[in-house]
């Protein structure tokens, strides 16, 4: 006898990627409904039923999905922009972020960046180890800033001299202070022999995400060759 084909149960809305989840910057908002309460303990948020009546695990409109992007507002203490980790029923889903515990409020839940759910091929380039290409740009941005000066509106820009010489050039966001780029600079019989570049993660200024260091070799007083390592 002849196989069926697929049928509706054989698969489910995470197996695709709508035209609206490619198209998303990550502010595309797809959902928005209220919040009962979370808790602290075990991430948890639980919410009403959407103004069509469905929930956000079953719905054949609205489904979250894990990766998601969620902002809470009006809640009792947990206002804030957080991730979807699971989904475990209709009417609650957890956080990858810790979340305190709350009560009231809405929730809008957000397509994060269609970048996030095409792939790319990271073997034709030696930038980047990512195969997403939202990931895989954000590597390349970050080592592109490795080889230039961040200058944008809100950046502000130091150096530190030990002897009269630069030992470190700056730059940092004027809005909360957190680090953009850091070259610190080495010495070897007056001229600088070493250089290392790093690059700072956005969201926090603390991670290092892209870092090179550049080593001079001279004749007299000239460079005749620069070796460059990318550390990350």
């Amino acid at each position: 006898m002849p196989q069926p084909g697929i049928q509706a149960t054989d698969v489910i809305d995470a197996d695709f990627v709508d035209s609206a989840e490619l198209a998303s910057d990550g502010t595309s908002v797809y959902l928005t409904t209220t919040v009962t309460s979370t808790t602290h303990g075990t991430s948890t948020v639980v919410v009403g039923y959407a103004s069509d009546g469905e929930g956000i695990l079953y719905s054949k409109d609205h489904p979250v999905a894990p990766g998601d992007i969620v902002t809470l507002s009006g809640t009792s203490g947990a206002d804030g922009t957080y991730h979807v980790a699971t989904i475990p029923t209709d009417t609650s889903f957890t956080t990858v972020e810790p979340i305190a515990t709350s009560t009231g409020g809405s929730v809008s839940f957000i397509y994060p960046a269609g970048a996030t759910n095409v792939g790319f091929d990271r073997l034709e380039q030696a930038v980047t180890n990512s195969n997403i290409t939202q990931q895989a740009l954000t590597d390349i941005s970050n080592h592109e800033l490795l080889d230039s000066e961040p200058v944008s509106f809100g950046t502000s820009y130091s150096v530190t001299r030990v002897n009269r010489r630069v030992t470190q050039e700056k730059w940092v966001s004027t809005i909360g202070t957190l680090n953009i780029k850091t070259i610190d600079y080495s010495y070897t019989n007056g001229k600088v022999s070493q250089e290392v570049r790093k690059v700072y993660d956005k969201p926090t200024g603390l991670t290092v995400v892209a870092q090179a260091t550049i080593t001079y070799t001279y004749t007299g007083n000239l460079v005749t060759s620069e070796t460059i390592v990318r550390n990350i």
